[in-house]
């Protein structure tokens, strides 16, 4: 299995028992911060340099995850960063003994590159969180286009051109 599909893999997991243990949250859009704080993860918004759009963090190992988001930024970055950063999270808890791991990932420019192995992963999470795979299918299916699938999705234009592409339903 691909680092891509493991990611994809583990997204589908975590969205579909977030949708068992709160049946009242919309199917769409997916709200990222409600899963991370379901999680006990605390999100917060703070403004961050212009290029940190966000970054997790467990500083101790018997304490909390924090995800911080740049205030500054768009709600559609946040929330894709929000999955991000969870992404990073749920590779680290994958791990053994990562629920006592100490560590700090950071989005910034660097991330979006998708050249190292953890940043594929948790690009390909958040993508698979915010925009699952058989939804877009779904929708895309049913004739509406990346404008109203972004909306949708309460993903930008960008990211939802992103995952067409990659999910092989436009050129």
């Amino acid at each position: 299995m691909t680092r891509r599909q493991s990611a994809a893999q583990a997204a589908r997991r975590v969205l579909e028992s977030f949708r068992v243990s709160d049946p009242n949250a919309p199917d769409l859009p997916v709200d990222p911060v409600r899963i991370a704080r379901s999680l006990g993860i605390n999100v917060y918004s703070a403004r961050l340099v212009p290029t940190l759009s966000g970054m997790v963090s467990r500083l101790d190992p018997q304490g909390g995850t924090d995800i911080y988001l740049n205030s500054e930024h768009a709600p559609v970055r946040q929330r894709f960063t929000t999955a991000h950063e969870l992404g990073h999270y749920f590779a680290v808890e994958d791990q053994p003994g990562g629920d006592a791991k100490v560590f700090v990932h950071r989005r910034d420019s660097l991330s979006a590159c998708g050249t190292n192995s953890e940043e594929i992963f948790a690009n390909q999470f958040a993508a698979e969180l915010l925009m699952p795979e058989a939804d877009v299918q779904r929708l895309h299916g049913l004739g509406l286009g990346s404008i109203e699938l972004a909306r949708r999705f309460n993903v930008s234009l960008d990211a939802m051109n992103f995952r067409l592409k990659n999910l092989h339903l436009a050129a």
